[in-house]
């Protein structure tokens, strides 16, 4: 799928963008167009409208007089950076009129604001249809969102806006927490089915990658019943709780791994007791971390439990391994050293608890040879589970244990729950696990206040029950750091987006889908390095502390989702995308059409005669409406040079700046 890109697009990229040689050229006299860059603002909206004045020529400074009309009154509705004339600068073509408004308006009626290119000195005002004047309009404040307010929301929250909109207008018609709550009552859309279908109709031949396609299938649900913020809230989940068919004997387990990833769905939305639960009573995580026959020790013999899960459990699953203040800072000893949480004694411990587990079902009836079953919970043995007393995470002390007779795993179980809720009521687990999700859907350095007041959900959601998710989920996504959009200005605000998420949200942008309705999207790990339950290890594809040397790192911040952001990532995203424009998401294509996983270009090409309103559409949709002036006027240069008459213009236009905008930081970077 990598293919070089065509030449003309690396001559393009390479060189910035900048048009011809004779676009270069000094003019007598230079054509100024008046050019709409943003023409949607509102009063409690911080991004100004944005009017460029454009010339064809760079030499020497250029000052074009304009005038203003619209019902909106200057100084009382909106400010302006300039006033009657504004000068190009020597060497430009392009510079900027902003249009603030001013956050006084109450009035709910819409005001407009009219730019007009005046004649003057040394230029004439461009005769081409609409590139003479520009007109922005200032919506009134209101609760609920703009069209960029939700998008950024959506960004958050699901896998971004769909290129109708849809979903756009329902959260600016419910507002966020009603959308939130909407979600909520969706039903689950599972992973499995998918899979069961294909292993029927292929009589147990199905591949290891085809959980990839239900994954697919889910997030790009286009049905009244799809349930985006499940989707992206159990994806997040997913590399909390790792599981990785890199492990051989999962790899050969996908329908065992999606059932795994389905429980993670279904528990998305309840009690993270229940999922810290039901995680460690899952054949495939007891496969992944060895708990799975994990039988008692014999010291007499030198037998010891297996440590593997217990050790994770509580260092990435629930508490961390050093102690933490309620805002998720460390607790200091008196020598200012970070406190541990627990020691090798407490590990040897939680492994002891985690002895006793075997194959479950109808037919786990022997603990060594018990048939696999990989989607029922693993079942205890009372008879190869430790009955000694222990002392486990905080200094709880478990007593000595009586076996169930007949052996139902009554003792084992009680010293499981007991672990589970040591675990989960320790005041470590509400800020390690709310800033783990905070960083997965906001941003990677939320500030202790932002852990805290989530972190106090967690404990209690207002009707005394702790853990509960949907208030969780509430809580980070509602958060005045999360929905502030002054804190698109904060440059420590934000996170990369992961590179799979950035191609779901370009697909579900461009509204891709295959004539046959399936998601045929597998082995794209190697493009991304990153595809779900595929990670290299149970530390996932980056650790939440992963600082990259340089500012980042010498500011004491933070930015996870660099550590797979290499020489081969940064080129291979974007031309993947720059290919599956043209023909289809699919790795390798298809041979059969069908299969086709194909951007909805429909919208973009009716605009594709009007490359400004084509840039407004597409910044919108890719970035929100946060692209840079600059970053406009390089961009549009570029879709323009592709020129009417030319093959296939109105597709490479379309093409290019999709791949432009969804290759610049704005769009890789979530604000």
């Amino acid at each position: 799928m990598n293919k070089p890109l065509p030449c003309w697009v690396s001559l393009l990229v390479l060189t910035g963008c900048i048009a011809g040689p004779a676009r270069l050229m000094a003019q007598s006299a230079d054509t100024v167009s008046v050019i709409l860059i943003n023409g949607d603002m509102r009063e409690d909206w911080p991004s100004p409208g944005v009017v460029a004045f454009h010339r064809e020529g760079t030499s020497g400074p250029l000052t074009v007089n304009f005038a203003v009309s619209g019902d909106a009154v200057a100084g009382s509705d909106y400010t302006l950076s300039a006033t009657g004339t504004i000068t190009i600068p020597d060497g430009n073509r392009e510079t900027w009129l902003e249009v603030a408004p001013t956050g006084a308006r109450l009035n709910p009626a819409s005001k407009n604001v009219v730019v007009t290119g005046q004649a003057g000195t040394g230029y004439v005002l461009s005769s081409s249809n609409g590139l003479s004047s520009a007109e922005i309009t200032i919506g009134a404040p209101s609760p609920l969102p703009n069209d960029k307010a939700a998008v950024r929301f959506l960004l958050q929250a699901a896998f971004g806006p769909d290129g109708n909109f849809t979903n756009v207008k329902e959260v600016e018609k419910l507002g966020y927490a009603g959308w939130l709550d909407a979600q909520f009552a969706k039903p689950v859309g599972r992973m499995q089915p998918y899979l069961d279908q294909l292993n029927a109709a292929t009589h147990g031949r199905v591949y290891s990658d085809a959980k990839a396609i239900a994954w697919w299938n889910e997030v790009m649900n286009h049905a009244a019943t799809a349930d985006p913020l499940r989707q992206r809230v159990g994806f997040a989940l997913s590399e909390l709780f790792v599981i990785s068919d890199a492990l051989d004997e999962l790899g050969n387990e996908p329908i065992g791994m999606a059932n795994y990833y389905d429980m993670l769905l279904n528990g998305a939305f309840g009690n993270y007791r229940d999922l810290l639960y039901n995680v460690g009573m899952h054949p495939a995580m007891g496969v992944y971390l060895s708990a799975l026959q994990n039988a008692k020790g014999n010291a007499a013999e030198g037998i010891f439990a297996d440590e593997n899960y217990a050790r994770e459990v509580m260092q990435l699953f629930s508490i961390g391994i050093w102690e933490l203040n309620p805002d998720g800072t460390q607790t200091l000893d008196g020598n200012g050293q970070p406190i541990p949480t627990y020691d090798n004694t407490t590990i040897a411990n939680m492994a002891r608890v985690m002895t006793g587990f075997s194959w479950g079902g109808r037919q786990g009836n022997d603990f060594w040879w018990a048939p696999e079953n990989f989607e029922a919970p693993m079942r205890m043995w009372d008879a190869y589970h430790d009955m000694d007393p222990k002392t486990i995470i905080a200094g709880i002390q478990l007593p000595a244990r009586t076996a169930s007779n007949p052996d139902v795993g009554t003792a084992g179980m009680a010293d499981y729950n007991a672990a589970v809720d040591a675990l989960f009521n320790h005041p470590n687990c509400p800020p390690f696990v709310c800033r783990q999700l905070i960083q997965k859907l906001v941003t990677s350095n939320p500030s202790p206040a932002y852990v805290q007041r989530v972190a106090n959900v967690f404990i209690n959601n207002g009707s005394g029950v702790r853990g509960d998710m949907k208030a969780v989920i509430k809580a980070i996504l509602l958060d005045p750091e999360a929905r502030d959009p002054a804190m698109m200005s904060d440059p420590v605000f934000g996170k990369m987006k992961e590179p799979y998420l950035r191609t779901a949200n370009l697909m579900t942008a461009l509204n891709a889908r295959a004539a046959n309705g399936i998601y045929e999207l597998s082995y794209l790990g190697d493009i991304h390095y990153q595809q779900p339950l595929s990670a290299p290890s149970v530390f996932n594809f980056y650790k939440p502390q992963y600082s990259p040397g340089g500012a980042i790192s010498n500011a004491g911040l933070v930015a996870p989702e660099f550590q797979i952001l290499n020489a081969v990532t940064s080129l291979a995203v974007p031309s993947y995308h720059f290919e599956a424009l043209m023909n289809g998401f699919n790795r390798w294509g298809s041979n059969r059409r069908a299969a086709l996983v194909l951007p909805d270009l429909l919208p973009e090409f009716e605009l594709a005669g009007d490359v400004p309103a084509l840039m407004r559409r597409l910044d919108l949709l890719l970035t929100g409406g946060t692209l840079p002036n600059a970053q406009h006027e390089i961009i549009r240069e570029a879709v323009e040079q592709l020129q009417p008459g030319m093959w296939q213009w109105k597709e490479e236009r379309v093409r290019m700046a999709i791949y432009l905008i969804a290759g610049a930081p704005e769009y890789g970077i979530l604000r």
